[in-house]
């Protein structure tokens, strides 16, 4: 563990006190994976066991469901409560010991993986109407989770808007779901739940409809005619959104040397997404940071040529780029093209560190708006002369900021808290640092939604700008410390690159 100390103690305990007392009630665990409550070992049989052999295992073990697996372990087929009911009982089968499994077994069932998230596995199980999802890992069974099982952990809301979603047929409906998070975002608020949880749910909530205007893409034009992989990045890709993230997506494409004679179609698809999405309210990226954008959309091999060249080349958007990247997460499709490709970038991240310069250089010119005498930095004039924007000049500070020391120490999570875990989990951070700007994140992500709802509530356009002087003195005094957090955190980079800090 680092025993270096940059915090302030007393911000710190100030900051912890408020945190806890912004979170007063638990939360749908909506972002954990899939690895921390999967069932295991799970009941399994050959394709020629007997199915009055299989029932009689699953009432002694109590189990609703067994898995149908060859001698690789790897999965054939799912047998349930429910398929012995309607296939055996309700047909009037007589022999039921002539029955084998896979005379009644539902052949290649829909898995997960262990890093999927829950609230992926509800989304799942919502619409495919089904109760049980394997889990495997490189084709191998690794657990299960059943839809009883989740429901158990803490009251899913929102379930009846996960299935919704892939209920829409046209964009608008998809917008008229995005309309329903604004309320959905201030009754958890007012309930106490951390504006994190929040935000993490909003994000997948998003992501679902990513899918689903994909779904209706596909509806239009057919199948993709070679393998693709969408990935998300920005807010999207670090599961942060707020309620008005613009678009910010890429697709990579399988190298089979037959993407220049489908190109007509991925022009078309990519297109017709961007427009979906734009329909359903999520505006175009002001950067063109779209698949629609020949630079981000490209086959793998391209994909490639074209880091190689940023990294090399040191081109002038490289900040810009690098922090797109490192930001992004796998949405849908192939996602070994995805995980190829990131593996491809961070190598060429781990030869080139001159490259972590570009990041550091920019980052250097932002400041907390703080004052030399602890007073706040307001804007001096225009409409919002007196106020400060705490996403632009307080929150994304502290996204930028673990993000240059993450990719620093070669680590590969994505959201800013993740990053914050396993940074002092490496003993990059020492402990009461890790905390010290965690809370500060989730206090300044706190004060950002809140405006955003509260403005979105009254009709107004959303902004994330606020007046120190409406505040209390308490709250004031708690901004304060979480902007003192972020200088603190600058001022430990800097130092992590060598830089004199004065």
């Amino acid at each position: 563990m680092s025993d270096r100390k940059v915090h302030d103690s007393r911000a710190l305990k100030e900051l912890i006190r408020e945190r806890e007392s912004l979170k007063r009630l638990e939360s749908f665990p909506y972002g954990e994976t899939l690895s921390s409550i999967m069932v295991y070992p799970v009941l399994t049989c050959k394709s020629d066991e007997r199915v009055s052999t299989l029932s009689r295992q699953m009432a002694q073990k109590k189990v609703s469901s067994v898995i149908v697996v060859d001698e690789h372990e790897r999965i054939e087929g799912i047998i349930t409560e429910r398929d012995i009911l309607t296939k055996v009982v309700a047909s009037g089968c007589q022999d039921i010991h002539s029955l084998k499994a896979s005379d009644i077994m539902t052949p290649e069932p829909i898995t997960l993986e262990p890093d999927d998230t829950i609230y992926n596995a509800l989304s799942v199980l919502q619409r495919a109407g089904i109760k049980h999802l394997p889990i495997t890992e490189k084709g191998k069974l690794k657990g299960i989770v059943t839809l009883r099982q989740l429901l158990n952990l803490r009251h899913p809301e929102p379930m009846s808007l996960i299935a919704s979603v892939f209920r829409a047929e046209t964009p608008e409906e998809l917008a008229e779901i995005r309309g329903q998070i604004p309320r959905i975002a201030a009754q958890k608020l007012s309930l106490g739940i951390s504006a994190q949880d929040i935000v993490t749910m909003i994000s997948l909530i998003n992501a679902d409809i990513h899918r689903r205007a994909l779904e209706l893409v596909f509806k239009r034009l057919g199948a993709p005619p070679v393998d693709y992989s969408l990935f998300v990045s920005g807010s999207h890709g670090r599961m942060e959104n707020l309620l008005t993230p613009d678009q910010d997506h890429g697709m990579i494409l399988a190298d089979e040397g037959q993407y220049y004679s489908n190109q007509d179609y991925f022009i078309e698809m990519t297109r017709l997404f961007s427009d979906c999405l734009n329909r359903a309210g999520f505006p175009d990226c002001p950067g063109y940071i779209m698949s629609v954008n020949p630079l981000w959309r490209k086959p793998l091999s391209e994909w490639k040529s074209q880091l190689w060249y940023w990294f090399n080349r040191q081109v002038d958007e490289l900040g810009r780029y690098l922090t797109i990247m490192f930001d992004s997460r796998f949405l849908e499709g192939n996602k070994a093209l995805f995980e190829e490709l990131m593996g491809f970038a961070y190598g060429m991240l781990k030869s080139h560190r001159e490259a972590l310069i570009v990041l550091r250089e920019e980052e250097s010119l932002h400041r907390a708006p703080l004052g030399f005498l602890g007073r706040f930095i307001t804007e001096k004039s225009g409409e919002h002369k007196g106020e400060i924007d705490i996403k632009r000049s307080g929150l994304i500070f502290i996204v930028e900021a673990v993000r240059i020391l993450a990719l620093f120490h070669g680590v590969t999570e994505t959201s800013t808290i993740a990053r914050i875990k396993e940074l002092t989990r490496r003993g990059a951070l020492h402990r009461d640092d890790g905390v010290f700007f965690e809370s500060a994140y989730q206090i300044l992500l706190h004060y950002v939604l809140k405006v955003q709802v509260k403005r979105a509530l009254a009709g107004r356009q959303i902004d994330t700008y606020i007046k120190p002087e409406e505040l209390t003195h308490y709250e004031q005094g708690v901004l304060k410390n979480a902007f003192r957090a972020i200088t603190a955190l600058q001022e430990l980079i800097a130092s992590e690159f060598g830089e004199l800090v004065l």
